[in-house]
């Protein structure tokens, strides 16, 4: 019997009691004659009895059959929902809550939890769209359910619907009477990327701007600038970009700063290449410098990052540094081999906050969903699982 019928099954043994106690105590504390039997019994009886025959289907219909009888019955009709949209039944949780709204005579407030947890299911099933529209019939009888709110604000962001996100994230500085400056300033820099990938220069810059407004640390507003400087050709401009983001962003992201400065090959080899020894030489961040030549290597080929490894004279390597640069190599070694197999699938960055580990860059983390959150993993924060070549 599955995980899912017994919760069901111990649902509806609880309810029955309830209701047969009830019942009992009814006839004990009123007339001397017994009132009629509750009517929901008999399919709440039946229903455990498919359960124990493992029918789940025609379960359910008894138990919504109990839940019509009586309107009182409807707190377990949603939970019944719950359940089933806690077991992946997504389907069957939509119908039950939307027999819940159906029923003119229920409250308002059961009413409004019906339109929440329409919501989470059509959000939990991935129909984006209509998880939306009844979260904002919900948020339409209580403008400020906060839950309703984070769960749009999600939508939208998962969605890169940057200005409705950004809407929300003010409402909720409203509601909340607290700042989310640092959220807003990397939805700012989303769209400002947006409009960069568009060709809306203008655009890009000002949003922008407006993201390092909201917070100066925000790395994503800091790169996407020196980006645009060095594409409109303004490398003076660039190189002081890139100082202010050494200066103002946390040191975890400067590991980031490499591949920035190869946006465009002019530019670094007339000035990124330079910028960057110069920072090298100020701190010798092993990240930065392994990330430095793993990205030369990606753009300029294998022979270009050995000059550069040697140069940069890295030493006291981590076994996991050793083994990115290991999985550079063109040498068919088996150590290369599965150096390079490791490197497909190993974490780069991890969120300080939750631990969550990623492969590939992103201002948004994935599990908590904080903005900024997610820094370049260094040798003391890899987890064990981590070190492990296949």
């Amino acid at each position: 019997m599955s995980t899912f019928i017994v919760a069901l099954l111990v649902v509806a043994v609880v309810l029955a009691i309830t209701l047969l106690w009830k019942n009992r105590e009814d006839f004990s504390e009123g007339s001397l004659e017994p009132e009629p039997e509750d009517t929901r019994v008999p399919p709440l009886l039946r229903g455990i009895n498919y359960l124990l025959s493992d029918k789940p289907d025609q379960a359910l219909q008894e138990m919504v059959q109990v839940a019509k009888i009586r309107s009182e019955s409807a707190e377990v009709y949603m939970a019944l929902g719950e359940m089933f949209r806690s077991q992946g039944e997504y389907g069957r949780a939509v119908r039950i809550h939307q027999n819940i709204l159906a029923r003119p005579e229920i409250a308002a407030d059961l009413h409004f939890q019906a339109y929440v947890s329409l919501g989470q299911d059509f959000q939990a099933g991935g129909l984006l769209d209509r998880a939306l529209k009844h979260y904002a019939k919900a948020l339409a009888i209580r403008p400020e359910h906060l839950p309703s709110l984070y769960a749009c604000l999600r939508i939208r962001e998962q969605s890169h619907e940057w200005d409705e996100a950004e809407w929300l994230v003010s409402r909720l500085e409203q509601i909340e009477n607290t700042s989310y400056h640092e959220h807003r300033a990397y939805l700012k820099a989303e769209m400002a990327k947006s409009a960069l990938e568009h060709g809306e220069l203008a655009l890009c810059e000002s949003l922008s701007l407006e993201g390092l407004k909201l917070s100066a640390n925000c790395t994503h507003a800091h790169l996407l600038r020196i980006i645009l400087l060095i594409r409109e050709t303004k490398y003076d401009d660039a190189l002081a970009q890139a100082t202010l983001f050494l200066q103002q962003v946390k040191m975890e992201h400067h590991a980031l700063l490499p591949e920035t400065m190869m946006a465009n090959d002019t530019f670094y080899q007339e000035h990124g290449e330079t910028f960057l020894f110069e920072a090298w030489k100020q701190r010798h961040d092993v990240e930065v410098g392994v990330r430095w030549v793993e990205n030369l290597a990606k753009i300029y080929g294998i022979e270009t990052a050995k000059i550069l490894k040697d140069k940069l004279a890295l030493k006291d390597l981590s076994l996991r540094h050793e083994l990115r640069l290991a999985a550079l190599d063109e040498v068919d070694t088996n150590l290369v081999k599965q150096a390079k197999y490791w490197r497909l699938s190993m974490k780069l960055f991890a969120c300080k906050h939750c631990g969550v580990q990623v492969h590939d860059v992103r201002w948004h983390c994935p599990k908590c969903n904080r903005w900024g959150s997610m820094e370049p993993m260094q040798s003391s924060q890899v987890f064990e699982e981590e070190q492990h070549v296949q």
